[in-house]
């Protein structure tokens, strides 16, 4: 569906073309009337669907590259004040995965994974991002305020479902035959640690990128430290 908005426009600006070649045609056998009618309407039906075709490109093409998908929510609760600690919990929302709840120390969450871009060409045709989630830790506001403390952080399992457009055993014949892949690399977000916040986890075709949903979050993401 989405290659229709700029599939139909090319179509008929190459309607429009044929027209014109037929027009062309018509003129060389001395057919003026009606090569002249030819000519004139299949021009301009060949420039409108040009660049009718040209503006749908482009905005699927803007779309496809600012696709975000949903990868996680991510829960906090306070358990130890005093010692910053809190109750970090996962909830997946790219595939049927339960919950995973985390023990931190510390000022901020931080998540990482891996993810495999792909070259633009191929996000148009519907071939978003692919990732893997590694494990959820601990961050300090400052490298000062961080050393000596401790490193508390959780693996976080579990296969998503990563791609909703192109079959997973289309891929490695995509990689081989298409170069599809532009480059594989770590990826990570972290938001401040602050009771009842609420925060989302999205994948984009860059990478990773967090986002505060509740007021409690943006609250606590809007402090500089």
């Amino acid at each position: 569906m989405e290659l229709l908005w700029w599939v139909a426009p090319a179509a008929v600006a190459v309607f429009g073309a044929l027209f014109v070649l037929s027009g062309a045609g018509h003129l060389f056998s001395g057919n003026l009337g009606r090569g002249g009618r030819n000519l004139i309407g299949g021009t301009a039906a060949a420039g409108i669907g040009f660049a009718l075709s040209l503006v749908a490109l482009n905005t699927q093409l803007f779309s496809r590259l600012t696709h975000e998908g949903p990868v996680a929510d991510v829960v906090v609760k306070q358990i130890d004040p005093s010692a910053s600690r809190y109750l970090v919990t996962v909830k997946r929302l790219d595939g049927h995965i339960p919950d995973q709840s985390c023990a931190l120390q510390g000022d901020e969450w931080l998540v990482g994974g891996r993810v495999q871009k792909w070259k633009p060409w191929a996000n148009v045709l519907g071939l978003d991002s692919t990732y893997t989630i590694d494990q959820i830790s601990n961050k300090y506001f400052t490298a000062e305020r961080g050393n000596g403390k401790l490193i508390t952080a959780c693996d976080l399992k579990g296969t998503p479902v990563v791609n909703k457009y192109v079959p997973d055993a289309w891929l490695p014949w995509l990689l081989d035959h298409f170069y599809t892949e532009d480059r594989r690399f770590g990826s990570a977000n972290y938001m401040p640690l602050a009771d009842q916040a609420v925060y989302r986890i999205v994948i984009t075709q860059s990478g990773f990128n967090a986002e505060p949903v509740n007021d409690t979050a943006k609250a606590a993401n809007a402090v500089q430290h």
